[in-house]
């Protein structure tokens, strides 16, 4: 995965699991199989959780599954169309986001487009400054209402070693960079 996925947003090329749950700011496409005038591309999920469709209106997505929502057009559909065979993709996936903290270029939230790893997310934060303690970098991840830290040793990472510390980020994870 290239930066700048990471950076934009997970694009419909890369996988997304069938069980992936939508959340608001995610844009999805909604396609009816030989029914080009009910499918809508690049619909941003609203903050409410909505969004519109034509012909069904609003509908509620948030929370639900690819498989779900697919399920749920189609049913509407069948007012409109015979047999609607409907898919439903998730073209950028900006829910899912972690937080950089501390001696960083640029600190703030980041959003997780794919699957993506301390390294990146630190690089795009603009790297570790001069001052930061580059051995002594935390990520704070919540496990079963516990918060759990893991080390990230920067310096080892730039030298190829002890690689296993470059873990895969997961949605709400902190990054401290002291």
């Amino acid at each position: 995965m290239i930066l700048l996925g990471f950076i934009c947003g997970l694009t419909a090329q890369d996988s997304v699991d069938s069980d992936y749950v939508i959340r608001e700011e995610d844009v999805i496409s909604v396609v009816v199989r030989d029914e080009p005038e009910y499918t809508e591309r690049g619909i941003q999920v609203r903050m409410d959780g909505w969004i519109t469709l034509p012909q069904i209106s609003e509908i509620y997505v948030s929370g639900k599954t690819t498989k779900q929502l697919e399920t749920e057009i189609a049913e509407r559909l069948r007012y409109f169309v015979r047999d609607p065979i409907v898919q439903v993709f998730v073209d950028k996936v900006f829910s899912h986001r972690v937080t950089v903290a501390g001696k960083v270029g640029r600190p703030g939230q980041y959003a997780l487009g794919a699957p993506t790893n301390v390294l990146e997310v630190l690089m795009s934060a603009g790297g570790p400054l001069p001052t930061a303690a580059v051995k002594k970098i935390k990520i704070v991840r919540n496990v079963n209402g516990r918060d759990v830290q893991y080390p990230f040793n920067y310096k080892d990472i730039l030298q190829g070693k002890n690689l296993h510390q470059n873990i895969q980020l997961q949605n709400r994870d902190l990054i401290l960079v002291p």
